[in-house]
């Protein structure tokens, strides 16, 4: 059955009236249509939603689309601004170290020089990959769709502009970064005198603004404005006989192979869900071993070398007092990576077979696996730091260890194993158990 679905305003009502009387407001409105949850797959009659409103699904509270107060406005400011901090991050010194009379300084270029002059390339792309290059093609994408839309131009390619933006979303951690580079800071201040350069101002500032233009990107209803612009035909209420986008929402004929909107793959379920997030889980597994029994990192101090695995890291931090910084570490590095695992694990069987909970219960667990899963990147970006602040030779290096690497990939991984589980497929199971309540 259909549900009528109820919009919650993020605003107050007397704010909303003032929004529904101006005419440039309601041309950026998302006009009444169906919408199916990407999550439980409930199909919805959404009714008109302005400026200042958001919507999220009845049946699992997921979110479906929020409409900013100036949606053109604000992602082209937001995003320009971002673009513009990230570069003044790359133009100046990040942190710069003093200790025992010498002193040594890191740009963000730098540390990714440092990894790869130690035979770490790998560590280096993901350094690069996620806080410069995705940030980077994400917020090009952001700007170009907003100044085609702002000024109603039909530029080339911007329904796969769109879909790439989606696509590039959960792989930007320069908030995880920003995190790292506090840590690392708290580890050293006492050993060292450690000075904040203007670059992790900017770094700072550019993760706030990343997560601001991310709050304020909608693909459902930029989707909806390339139709609008582009005279695309108004989308029909075609029911069960339909196949939802997964990337911009758009429902398509039932046999469809490619989204008539943003030309993505179209399928009633992500296929072979089940067997590539268990294959790519227990990669995951096996990458975690290496990297809690090598060394995570290496210190050179007067010509000894003593590694350090990452529990090793954590007691020694801890033996020293620095309590918080051991606890961030400890529960990044180790407690996370496990609570995915076992998640993951649950989800996978709860699709298979009957749940024990309720679908709403691994719905919830599953935006949490998803939700944490770039943060265990704060203990590979902290080792990122160390390496490419201290370099002063016999006096006091660090190196980075194999664990490095292997602690990257079980991270990458495990972001896509949750990537590749379709939550659908639970509620399939619940809906065939409770066909009532699924219809």
């Amino acid at each position: 059955m259909r549900i009528k679905f109820h919009f919650k305003p993020a605003l107050k009502s007397p704010v909303f009236l003032r929004f529904s009387s101006n005419a440039s407001q309601r041309s950026a409105a998302l006009p009444a249509h169906e919408i199916r949850c990407t999550q439980c797959d409930l199909l919805q009659v959404m009714g008109e939603l302005l400026p200042g409103q958001q919507a999220s699904c009845v049946r699992c509270g997921h979110h479906l689309i929020r409409i900013h107060r100036y949606p053109f406005d604000a992602s082209l400011a937001y995003a320009l601004a971002a673009l513009i901090l990230l570069a003044l991050s790359c133009l100046f010194p990040l942190l710069q170290l003093k200790i025992a009379g010498s002193a040594s300084e890191m740009t963000f270029l730098s540390s990714a020089k440092a990894l790869v002059d130690a035979d770490f390339g790998l560590v280096a792309n993901v350094l690069l990959s996620c806080v410069l290059l995705t940030p980077s093609v994400f917020l090009c994408a952001i700007v170009y769709l907003a100044l085609a839309l702002k000024y109603s131009q039909r530029w080339p390619g911007l329904r796969s502009v769109l879909r790439l933006a989606v696509l590039l979303e959960p792989w930007m951690m320069a908030d995880v970064f920003v995190i790292g580079i506090l840590v690392s800071l708290i580890k050293l201040a006492s050993l060292a005198q450690i000075t904040l350069g203007l670059s992790f101002w900017a770094m700072l500032l550019f993760s706030i603004v990343l997560t601001k233009t991310v709050a304020v990107f909608d693909a459902h209803w930029f989707g909806f404005q390339l139709d609008h612009l582009e005279g695309f035909p108004a989308q029909k209420l075609r029911g069960k006989g339909a196949v939802s986008c997964a990337v911009c929402g758009f429902f398509n004929p039932l046999h469809s192979l490619k989204c008539e909107r943003c030309y993505a793959r179209l399928h009633l379920r992500k296929p072979h869900s089940l067997s590539m997030t268990w294959a790519l889980l227990l990669t995951a597994i096996l990458l975690y071993v290496p990297a809690n029994l090598y060394p995570m990192m290496i210190t050179q101090s007067l010509g000894d070398k003593t590694p350090s695995t990452i529990l090793e890291g954590v007691l020694l931090l801890w033996s020293m007092g620095s309590y918080p910084v051991a606890l961030i570490i400890f529960i990044a590095s180790v407690v996370v990576p496990l609570v995915k695992f076992i998640s993951l694990g649950l989800l996978c069987i709860s699709a298979q077979s009957k749940p024990n909970h309720s679908a709403l219960h691994y719905t919830r667990l599953y935006r949490i696996t998803e939700l944490i899963g770039r943060w265990s990147m704060v203990d590979v970006f902290v080792v990122v730091i160390l390496v490419a602040l201290i370099h002063m030779g016999q006096l006091m290096s660090v190196f980075p260890g194999i664990a490095a690497v292997s602690f990257a990939g079980m991270v990458v991984f495990t972001m896509l194993a949750a990537l590749s589980f379709d939550v659908r497929l639970i509620w399939d199971v619940h809906d065939a158990q409770d066909p009532i309540d699924g219809k």
